[in-house]
């Protein structure tokens, strides 16, 4: 389903955007920083230097990593498992396309005569709202397509690289569904003013919620006494809580 696609995306981009992390930071003695375009002059004035963000080694090893569990039945390997290779590949190239370039003035006061830059990570919060872009435009295989993913290394997939691919429509998360682990929404807390995925309006599926109110009771005013005790108050709280019907 699309979820699926976009499960796949987000953890092949955090495995990427992790282990980046950690060779910049020196906490992994496998690699460092990339340091392979320092020096290089651009057309525009300025060059290559300071200590890039090595995202090459974060993509070659996330795709070992995460590709491994779809490739161990590559003597079976059906459009399902195409499907997931396609999304674990989005999810690298989320980060890798994404990086940032980072500039130093050099020069007398400033002035900028010579420019050195570098790459950086994005934020990994901007990675996942984009993947959550590609989510909502995220394309279903057609049976056409299907045949085309089975033979990806031969013919061109009607999907562009970077877009999410999905197989299934999704079921209804709304509705429990015991038999998909699908356990819906009755029952669940929400916030009845936010507009947000955790408001009742979109987590309730139009289905209305129940208010109650009830009282919670907590220790407050503690305070202690040499030697030694502790001495609190009783506080009750007068609260409202919404569950969709």
């Amino acid at each position: 389903s699309r979820e699926t696609a976009f499960i796949h995306a987000i953890l092949s981009a955090g495995v990427v955007h992790g282990l980046t992390e950690a060779c910049s930071g020196g906490n992994l003695t496998v690699c460092s920083c990339d340091r392979s375009q320092d020096g290089k002059l651009t057309s525009e004035g300025w060059k290559w230097g300071g200590c890039s963000d090595n995202v090459k080694f974060g993509v070659v090893f996330a795709r070992h990593f995460v590709d491994a569990a779809e490739k161990e039945s590559s003597e079976n390997r059906d459009v399902k498992n195409a499907m997931n290779l396609h999304n674990n590949h989005v999810g690298r190239l989320a980060v890798s396309h994404h990086m940032i370039r980072s500039c130093r003035c050099h020069g007398i006061s400033g002035s900028c005569e010579l420019k050195t830059c570098w790459r950086k990570l994005p934020s990994f919060a901007n990675i996942g709202n984009y993947l959550k872009k590609k989510y909502a435009k995220s394309v279903q295989i057609s049976v056409k397509a299907r045949r085309k993913l089975r033979r990806r290394g031969k013919r061109k997939v009607l999907v562009r690289k970077n877009d999410l691919v999905y197989l299934n429509k999704s079921p209804n998360y709304c509705v429990e569904d015991r038999a998909n682990k699908i356990f819906g929404t009755a029952g669940r807390l929400c916030n009845k003013t936010s507009p947000g995925p955790d408001g009742c309006n979109l987590l309730c599926c139009g289905r209305g919620y129940n208010t109650q109110v009830i009282t919670h009771v907590e220790r407050c005013h503690c305070k202690f006494h040499w030697c030694c005790y502790v001495t609190c108050r009783t506080c009750k709280t007068i609260m409202e809580i919404y569950t969709c019907k």
